[in-house]
């Protein structure tokens, strides 16, 4: 019953996002090349500063989901081949020094990855960047402390709560254009300010979050689904 609830959602989306094609406005058509309309209107007509972002996140929004969608379905596929033990394996870690390093740096890196997301349509950055570093906390975390350490902390359902969470917050901004601009992932500006502050640019800083934390989560998961199996393979071999 639950599988068949997914499955028409799913369906029901799909044909939703197909529809959506049809409500597309008419764009302006780009005389010169599309480069040089980016550079000359891409602040104006996006809001962002960062106009590697304002492709991304609005020029080429769809870009952006496939990857993302990507992304989901390596996660999904590595732990489902990598799911035949469900406990933590144990380990030690490294050293008392590199521990308390670590355990000092930790704060400041989480803090550089939360600035990278959210700056992204200021400055170099953006979510898949942002998220690649937030991702390394736990994958140092299971290399220093040990894996079952990682687990207790920051267990797999943790992760996935926030992968899917930053999926689902980027396919509701893409909805949001939907419903107030008439096609999908339409960059609305729900808190209209001026380009160069952290709030602008649209729904753009808002998609960077969401796909920061599916890109933290989906490595993080990835990881820990890998050093598993190569620890219980190392107990079957002794």
């Amino acid at each position: 019953m639950k599988n068949s609830i997914v499955i028409l959602l799913l369906i029901l989306l799909s044909v939703l996002l197909i529809f959506s094609f049809h409500f597309i406005p008419e764009q302006e058509i780009v005389v010169d090349s599309t480069a040089e309309h980016i550079i000359t209107k891409g602040l104006q007509e996006t809001g962002s500063l960062n106009l590697v972002t304002a492709i991304l996140y609005d020029y080429r929004a769809f870009d952006s989901l496939g990857e993302s969608t990507v992304i989901f379905a390596t996660v999904s596929a590595i732990v489902l081949l990598l799911s035949f033990k469900t406990l933590p394996v144990s380990s030690q870690g490294l050293s008392f020094i590199v521990k308390n390093t670590f355990g000092f740096l930790a704060p400041f890196i989480f803090l550089f990855g939360l600035y990278v997301i959210t700056h992204g349509h200021l400055s170099p950055g953006g979510g898949f960047q942002g998220g690649v570093i937030l991702s390394t906390i736990s994958i140092i975390l299971s290399i220093v402390y040990g894996s079952a350490y990682d687990y207790r902390k920051y267990p797999p359902k943790t992760k996935t709560l926030l992968e899917t969470g930053g999926a689902l917050l980027f396919l509701f901004i893409g909805g949001l254009g939907l419903v107030l601009k008439g096609y999908f992932l339409a960059n609305v500006n729900p808190l209209i300010n001026e380009p160069g502050r952290l709030i602008s640019a649209g729904v753009i800083p808002y998609i960077n979050i969401g796909i920061g934390f599916k890109i933290g989560a989906g490595l993080a998961i990835i990881f820990y689904s890998m050093i598993q199996k190569t620890y219980v393979e190392e107990e079957l071999k002794s």
